[in-house]
């Protein structure tokens, strides 16, 4: 009877994790249905492992085989109620997709922006307790019950996977395997210099200079020169009549694999398996261009990131940081790689700049002397985290202002037929409509949408261009047809060229932009 007693101890004393994520979930709006799978789920679960662990009569046995299960486990639950502490939402495919391509530093800067305090004081001291009250269980239950509570648990366990879908242990395990399946595949296409897709590619520039710059985690809410009533651009506002600004411009995802997978190839919303087909690497090469990719990101995550796969169609290719780095380099440091391509002999240049920007961990991103921002900000969210994560953020914007109007800059001083094209892989919520920072899509705020996406264009390149600029700036678009408006400001011809998804095209129309799976995002607009 005592053993019974301490097993209903220890089953009772484990579900108390598992209340409070009902409690999270139930107070963020979670069906309770919802809530019934989790609680069912992880009770099945711990009803088992006790169970299964008080068939052992040797107790160092008994020990061993308790921690081997419950350790996983409750890895497994702290990642839950962490991720819905922070994201009111379990994991996902995206979620795992982008955890897959994050590196070490990523990583740790993840966790140390969205970690609290109590967060880990809470798992230790349960875990702690934990351990304690079971190595202080005796033998077990009789034999017969055992068996019998055993078979009944099982049954619980096949009940709750039929309702729950998946595990996460699962769903980590099948993504896994998904995704390295999905990057072999697509390796074996955009890593190649060319496409055999893309036919009859031209481009008639004698000379040519095109920069693309691809930012990290900016919104236009936050920017100065959309609107923003902190002077976070004051470099890009002294040239504001040489840039045009398009208003209308949103991200087609809000992690950076999913969202670049799309805005780099011809993958769009109803067509994302048309991602192998090419990337604007591939055409640029095709239409006689020598491209560089210049990177203050790391080329690796789990083995090596997506976009490293597609930066490797490039000809040239240049990675400021490495995985095994610990430190943070600034943007500014490529900046002298950047002069020093422009001055390489090759007539026809497309250089790709993808800049780390305002990527988690704000303050981070910029040097101290950008420490620009420290009074209160605006905001509906009255915190002492909410002040200081918005001056950090808005502090990055501003230097990432300096490097954006330093690459124009440069890129002016050379006095060639050119263009620069800035814009970000997506947004970011920073307090905005939301007490959250970052970018997560069981949030999907329209600020982790909104990016901005400027033009600037050489003397020389007006004199042979046709597109009008200024008649095109509150388009609407989604940028999962970028390579369309890539073709068109560049100037390159191809078989497959469709005008109708080109923003800088007359014959553009207009297209309804889904995100997050399923949502109309301009009717969402409305709405609000």
């Amino acid at each position: 009877m005592r053993n019974f007693k301490n097993c209903i101890l220890i089953i009772t004393f484990l579900l108390i994790p598992i209340f409070a994520i009902g409690g999270v979930m139930y107070f963020n709006d979670f069906s309770l249905k919802l809530i019934a799978k989790e609680l069912l789920f992880n009770s099945a679960i711990l009803v088992f492992i006790i169970l299964f662990t008080n068939l052992i009569n040797q107790k160092i046995l008994k020990n061993i085989v308790s921690l081997i299960l419950l350790i996983p486990f409750y890895s497994i639950l702290f990642i839950k109620i962490f991720t819905l502490l922070n994201f009111f939402n379990f994991i996902d495919n995206a979620v795992l997709y982008t955890v897959f391509e994050t590196n070490y530093n990523e990583a740790k800067g993840f966790f140390n922006s969205y970690s609290k305090w109590y967060h880990v004081l809470i798992a230790v001291m349960y875990i702690f307790t934990l351990t304690i009250l079971i190595f202080k269980v005796e033998s077990g239950i009789k034999l017969k019950r055992t068996y019998y509570i055993e078979v009944i648990a099982l049954i619980c366990v096949a009940i709750s996977y039929r309702f729950y879908e998946r595990s996460l242990s699962l769903l980590v395990f099948n993504t896994y395997l998904e995704y390295k399946t999905f990057s072999a595949e697509i390796s074996k296409d955009i890593s190649k210099r060319t496409s055999k897709y893309f036919t009859n590619v031209t481009n008639n520039d004698e000379e040519a200079l095109y920069v693309v710059i691809i930012g990290e985690s900016t919104t236009r809410n936050n920017m100065g020169i959309y609107g923003y009533y902190r002077d976070t651009n004051p470099n890009l506002n002294k040239i504001k009549n040489e840039l045009h600004l398009f208003k209308n411009v949103i991200s087609p995802h809000i992690q950076t694999i999913l969202s670049l997978d799309k805005i780099l190839s011809m993958g769009d919303y109803q067509h994302p398996e048309s991602n192998k087909l090419g990337t604007i690497i591939q055409l640029a090469n095709q239409a006689g261009f020598e491209t560089y990719w210049l990177s203050n990101q790391k080329p690796i995550g789990a083995y090596e990131s997506l976009v490293s796969l597609y930066a490797k169609a490039s000809k040239n290719r240049f990675y400021v940081s490495n995985i095994y780095e610990d430190t943070n380099k600034y943007d500014e440091i490529l900046l002298p790689k950047l002069k020093e391509t422009i001055n390489k002999k090759a007539s026809k240049k497309m250089i790709f700049l993808h800049l780390e920007g305002s990527h988690i961990s704000y303050h981070k991103k910029y040097p101290e002397n950008f420490n620009f921002f420290t009074d209160e900000p605006q905001t509906q969210f009255k915190t002492e985290e909410a002040h200081q994560i918005i001056n950090e953020y808005d502090n990055s914007i501003r230097y990432n202002d300096f490097i954006v109007s330093q690459i124009i800059e440069t890129v002016k001083n050379a006095n060639k037929n050119s263009y620069v094209i800035y814009f970000s892989d997506h947004g970011e919520e920073v307090f905005k409509d939301y007490e959250y920072f970052g970018h997560h899509e069981s949030i999907g705020s329209n600020a982790m949408f909104e990016i901005p996406f400027i033009i600037w264009t050489s003397d020389r390149y007006k004199e042979k261009s046709t597109i009008n600029f200024s008649s095109q700036l509150e388009r609407k678009y989604n940028l999962e047809d970028f390579i369309y408006s890539f073709s068109d400001l560049s100037r390159i011809k191809f078989d497959q060229f469709q005008p109708t998804k080109s923003i800088f095209n007359t014959n553009f129309q207009f297209k309804k932009r889904i995100v997050l799976k399923d949502v109309n995002y301009d009717e969402r607009i409305k709405e609000k």
